[in-house]
């Protein structure tokens, strides 16, 4: 395409950006201990633990476990997704098998996870004034935030915004996700049963403290249009673990309705407080619609993946848009159902993230110029370039890299694509080609070739690093 080096000169630029809002970031966060299951460490769990009951485990089966009750039920699940090379997620019910984990799974690689812990230390990272809210905030939880990130606090005095680790609560518990990782042909022994691993894959196990609930506490609440003051865009996440009835006994409406004041609150006295909420599929997709539609009535800003938005296209009843993604998926079909979306859920603005390229969809008038939405897109792509060739968080001083780092052809066969299915419809649509935005009677769209990154070291957070840095560089541009 002969306008790569426009594109690459956009790219360069964009890598000099900074993000100058203040980002705050809630709810979920939690510990995953990654650990790497091998014959060796069976062996030496089974040398270790006499009262284990092999007899148990080599009867039981996975699928009559709904939830972990024990270290037999924790063993069964292993031997039988191990065996099958199967994936797994459970939760934890029996809390006092932590200090069993924690002793016999030894070597367990410690990291932040969930959404709004993995996004406040990118922010910081990226040199950027980060906030984090979430519900448990441990000591051990609290290690795992980066340097500089902040957290708001309710004292005698009133908010008060502290460093993490002044700000810790010791009695607190700790959201544990242990991730038990297999690779493929390796022969693992369960008692007497000796079993080979067909492909590489990972089982989870979960916890659900009853304090891990996705929403502001009664006391934070009261102090919401204060906080929303002293930020510029929240990331908001955690909503898709809503459930009928939650550990503290609040009803799914209640929930919601609680969430939709909360988020109303924010904005009370900052009403230009950009919010954004990355999607995650809901466990319940029974609830997902609902749940949807209450939260974008106070959010401006979505972000999803070519695969989770046919999922929710499946659910509003957008077939047709759905089917044509399955059919033929590229940028003109990702748009076509992000249209659906933006219209039905009044959005400002949804970013499908794909591999090599963004679609994106504004509400006219948007408060920020194409340029500026453009470049950002662009940072974002270099950002999750250097999350995918490095791992753990990007800071601002590698994207020197990353600005000579060749946007893919994947996105510039889709950027000629889209200009090309676009001409009968639109006079202009030659201009994407060097622009990479259009404007329509009600909306602009934006199309934005990214990077791909071969054999990426990681590929968890990749969308909550794309979405964040992406918008956390529009605002306050």
């Amino acid at each position: 395409m002969k306008h790569t080096n426009l594109w690459q000169d956009y790219n360069r630029k964009a890598c000099q950006r900074q993000i100058k809002a203040r980002v705050f970031a809630a709810f979920n966060t939690n510990i995953d201990a990654v650990v790497h299951v091998t014959n060796e460490l069976m062996e030496e769990i089974a040398a270790k633990d006499a009262s284990i009951a092999w007899d148990k485990v080599a009867s039981g089966s996975a699928s009559q476990i709904t939830t972990v009750k024990s270290k037999e039920d924790l063993l069964i699940i292993l031997k039988d997704c191990l065996s099958g090379g199967k994936s797994f997620h459970i939760v934890l019910e029996n809390l006092s098998l932590l200090d069993w984990l924690d002793e016999h799974f030894t070597g367990a690689r410690e990291s932040m996870g969930g959404q709004a812990g993995i996004i406040a230390n990118q922010m910081a990272a990226l040199g950027a004034q980060s906030m984090v809210y979430t519900p448990l905030l441990s000591p051990k939880q609290g290690k795992l935030f980066a340097e500089g990130v902040t957290t708001p606090v309710v004292t005698d005095g009133g908010l008060e915004i502290l460093p993490v680790p002044e700000a810790v609560r010791k009695d607190d518990e700790t959201k544990i996700n242990w991730i038990f990782e297999y690779a493929k042909g390796e022969t693992i022994r369960f008692g007497e049963e000796v079993v080979t691993t067909p492909r590489a894959n990972r089982v989870i196990l979960a916890t659900r403290p009853r304090g891990s609930v996705m929403c502001f506490d009664d006391q934070m609440a009261e102090h919401l249009p204060q906080l929303g003051k002293n930020i510029d865009v929240a990331f908001m996440a955690g909503y898709h673990y809503a459930e009928p009835v939650n550990t503290c006994g609040r009803t799914f409406d209640q929930f919601m309705a609680d969430s939709v004041q909360h988020l109303h609150a924010l904005k009370e006295q900052n009403p230009k407080l950009a919010i954004h909420f990355e999607y995650v599929p809901m466990k319940m997709p029974e609830l997902e619609p609902k749940m949807l539609e209450n939260i974008c009535r106070e959010i401006k800003s979505f972000g999803i993946n070519e695969n989770e938005i046919k999922r929710v296209l499946r659910e509003f009843g957008f077939e047709a848009e759905m089917e044509e993604i399955e059919r033929h998926e590229r940028a003109y079909s990702l748009y076509k159902g992000a249209l659906q979306l933006f219209a039905h859920l009044q959005l400002d603005r949804i970013h499908v993230h794909n591999l090599g390229y963004y679609v994106i969809v504004l509400r006219k008038p948007y408060p920020v110029s194409l340029e500026e939405v453009r470049q950002a897109s662009l940072y974002a792509s270099s950002v999750n370039a250097m999350k995918a060739k490095y791992g753990g968080y990007v800071r601002r001083e590698q994207l020197e890299e990353a600005a000579e780092l060749k946007l893919s052809d994947v996105g510039f066969e889709q950027l000629a694509g889209m200009a090309k299915e676009l001409e009968e419809e639109h006079p202009q649509a030659a201009d994407l080609l060097t622009d990479g935005y259009l404007e329509f009677d009600d909306h602009y769209l934006l199309v934005i070739p990214a990077h791909i990154v071969p054999d990426p070291v990681s590929t968890v957070g990749m969308g909550d690093t794309i979405s964040s840095s992406s918008y956390a560089a529009e605002v306050a541009s």
